[in-house]
């Protein structure tokens, strides 16, 4: 799967922040999910369904392009 600078990623938050979705806040070391285009930093609850979807979406433009093997 190619891999894009604004492809959301998976981080450990290195300073105190807040999830964008639920306002909850995250103190360092919390594994949460980022969106670079958007600037959103979202908790492992809400963020994780979001990044899979992406991943998913991505992996199966891969097959439709013939630049991935299913299997």
């Amino acid at each position: 799967m190619m891999r894009y600078k604004d492809d959301p990623r998976q981080i450990a938050v290195r300073y105190p922040s807040y999830c964008e979705k639920y306002q909850m806040s995250l103190p360092r070391g919390t594994v949460a999910y980022y969106w670079p285009r958007s600037r959103t930093l979202l908790c492992s609850d809400s963020g994780e369904p979001e990044f899979r979807s992406f991943l998913s979406a991505a992996a199966d433009e891969g097959v439709y392009s013939g630049k991935g093997n299913p299997f």
